[in-house]
C-alpha cells in the first residue's frame, strides 16, 4: 500500500522557529564581534576598514547560506506539494468534496432563498404602512440574498465535509469494499445456482407429477365421457322417439291447430276489445287536464289507452283462447267417439219424431177427409186406407 503523507502543522511551525532563530543566530554573530572590535579598536582607520570587509564578507556568507536554506526550503516544499497533489487519495477526496459542495451546496441556497425571501417578506408588512409597500419586496430581496448566503455556506461546508470523508474512506477501504462485493457477489450468485437447482428439481418432480395425473385423469375422463356419451344417445333416440311418437299423436296436432285458433280468434277479439276499452278510458282520463292543454290530452289520452288496452287484449285474448280452444280441441277429439255416438242418437231420435209426425199429420187428415165426405154425402176420392181410388 502506498504511504500516505500528511502535513502536522504543528510541526511545520516549530519547524520554520528553529530555522528562524538559527539564521538569527547566524546573523547577529559578526554584529557582536563587529562591536567588540570597534571598542578595541576605536581610533585606528586601516583596523576599522578590515573589520568591515570582514564583517561584510561575514554577512554575505550569512546571506547566501540564508537562500540556500530558503531555496532548499522551498524545493521540499514544492515536492511535497506535488507528491500530495499526485496523491490519489487526495484527489478523490478533493473531488468528492468539491462534488458535496456543489450538489448539498445548491440544494440548501436554494432553500435559504426559498425560506429567506418568505420571511423578510411577512416581517417587511410590518413597516409596510410608513414605506408604501415597498419594504415587502424589498425584504423579500434581502433574506433572499441572505438565505441564499447562509445556505449555501453551511449546504457547501456540510457537503464538502461529509463527501469528503466519504470519498476518502471509500477509497482508502477500495481494497476491502472490492473484496467485501467480491464475496457477496458470489454468495449471491452461489445461493442463485443453488435455488436454480431447487427450482429444477422440484419443476421436474412437480411435471412427472403432473402428467401422471394427467394421465389418470385423461383416463377417467375418458371412461365418463363414454358413460356420458352412451347415457346422452340413449336419452336423444327416446327423446326423439317420443317427440315423433307426441308429433304423429293425432290428439296433440288437434290440440296444438285447436289452441292456436283459439289464440288468434280470441286474441284478435281480445285486442279489438282492448283498443276500443282502452280508448275510450284514455279519451276519459284526458278531460280532466283538457283545460291545461286546450283539448290534446283528449286524443293523446285516447290513442295511448287504445295501444295499451290492444297490447293487454291480444295478450290476454291470446293466452285465453290458446289455453281454452287447446283444452277444447283435446277433449273434443278425445271424446269424438261418444261425441258421435250422441249425434247418431239425437239423429235417430230426430228421424223417429219425424216419421212419427209424419204418420200422425196423415192419420189425421184421413180423418179429416172421411169426416167432410160423410157430412156431405158424397164419396171421397181416397179410400178408407187415405189411397186415392
Amino acid at each position: 500500500a502506498q504511504a500516505i503523507f500528511v502535513p502536522d502543522p504543528a510541526r511545520q511551525r516549530e519547524h520554520h522557529s528553529a530555522q528562524t532563530l538559527f539564521v538569527l543566530l547566524r546573523a547577529m554573530t559578526p554584529i557582536q564581534t563587529l562591536e567588540k572590535n570597534l571598542t578595541e579598536a576605536s581610533s585606528p582607520a586601516g583596523g576599522v576598514a578590515a573589520y568591515a570587509a570582514a564583517t561584510k564578507k561575514r554577512v554575505a556568507e550569512q546571506l547566501n547560506f540564508c537562500r540556500h536554506r530558503f531555496v532548499a526550503t522551498a524545493q521540499v516544499s514544492k515536492e511535497k506539494v506535488v507528491a500530495v497533489a499526485s496523491d490519489r487519495t487526495v484527489q478523490v477526496t478533493a473531488a468528492s468534496a468539491a462534488g458535496g459542495a456543489v450538489v448539498v451546496g445548491t440544494g440548501t441556497a436554494v432553500a435559504g432563498l426559498v425560506v429567506g425571501s418568505a420571511v423578510c417578506a411577512v416581517l417587511g408588512f410590518v413597516p409596510a404602512l410608513f414605506t408604501f409597500g415597498l419594504s415587502i419586496p424589498l425584504g423579500a430581496l434581502i433574506g433572499g440574498g441572505c438565505g441564499a448566503a447562509v445556505g449555501g455556506a453551511v449546504g457547501g461546508t456540510t457537503g464538502m465535509a461529509g463527501a469528503g470523508a466519504a470519498g476518502y474512506g471509500a477509497y482508502t477501504k477500495r481494497d476491502e469494499i472490492k473484496t467485501f462485493l467480491n464475496l457477496a457477489t458470489a454468495k449471491v450468485l452461489g445461493v442463485v445456482a443453488a435455488t436454480k437447482s431447487g427450482v429444477a428439481a422440484r419443476t421436474k418432480a412437480a411435471k412427472d407429477k403432473a402428467m401422471s395425473v394427467h394421465s389418470a385423469c385423461t383416463l377417467h375422463v375418458a371412461a365418463k365421457v363414454g358413460l356420458a356419451k352412451d347415457s346422452a344417445t340413449k336419452a336423444a333416440v327416446a327423446t326423439k322417439a317420443k317427440t315423433l311418437e307426441l308429433a304423429s299423436d293425432r290428439s296433440v296436432q288437434v290440440s296444438a291447430a285447436s289452441a292456436v285458433g283459439g289464440a288468434a280468434v280470441v286474441g284478435t277479439g281480445g285486442a279489438a276489445t282492448g283498443f276500443v276499452t282502452g280508448g275510450a278510458i284514455g279519451a276519459a282520463v284526458g278531460f280532466v287536464p283538457a283545460i291545461f292543454t286546450f283539448g290534446l290530452s283528449i286524443p293523446v289520452f285516447a290513442a295511448v289507452g287504445s295501444g295499451c288496452g290492444a297490447a293487454a287484449g291480444s295478450v290476454i285474448g291470446g293466452v285465453t283462447g290458446l289455453v281454452g280452444g287447446g283444452a277444447t280441441g283435446y277433449g273434443v277429439y278425445t271424446k269424438r267417439e261418444v261425441i258421435g255416438s250422441s249425434v247418431n242418437d239425437a239423429r235417430s231420435a230426430v228421424g223417429s219424431a219425424t216419421k212419427y209426425v209424419k204418420d200422425q199429420a196423415a192419420s189425421s187428415a184421413v180423418y179429416v177427409r172421411a169426416r167432410i165426405s160423410g157430412a156431405t154425402g158424397g164419396t171421397s176420392e181416397y179410400g178408407s186406407d187415405g189411397s186415392s181410388n
